[in-house]
């Protein structure tokens, strides 16, 4: 890194040849900021449409994890119930991993339709945060 004698208040390092110079610099900038007017606060209809966007965000987001999720636990469970068809014998034990599966897949049917309705239930919220007036 090649050093530069004085880059500057916001330069890298911020090094100047005097202290007392840099300090005086760095109120001088801080006086600025503080100043400063603030920016305008956005419209209410803005903020209203960004919470209206994130809660379906949130709604879409949830209904695709928990899809997700049903999709991975039906597909695990076809696999555990082929697995065992093709290793046990015929038996209790056989009869009874793959009732087990079974229920694990249909708990996966479970979950995606209550996903379904989930989606359905609140995907109004989006909508819920209208505009003043």
């Amino acid at each position: 890194m090649i050093a530069k004698p004085n880059p500057g208040v916001r330069g890298v390092g911020g090094a100047t040849p005097k202290a007392g110079a840099a300090l005086t610099d760095e109120a001088a900038a801080n006086l600025r900021c503080l100043t400063r007017e603030l920016p305008a606060l956005p419209p209410a209809e803005a903020m209203l449409a960004a919470l209206s966007w994130h809660a379906n965000q949130a709604i879409t987001r949830q209904v695709h994890v928990t899809y997700s999720l049903a999709d991975l636990a039906r597909t695990h469970g076809h696999a555990v119930a082929s697995t065992v068809e093709s290793s046990l014998p015929e038996g209790p034990l056989r009869d009874a991993i793959a009732a087990s599966t079974r229920a694990y897949i249909d708990a996966a049917d479970s979950l995606e339709r209550a996903a379904s309705r989930f989606g359905r239930h609140f995907g109004h919220l989006a909508f819920a945060f209208t505009t003043p007036g």
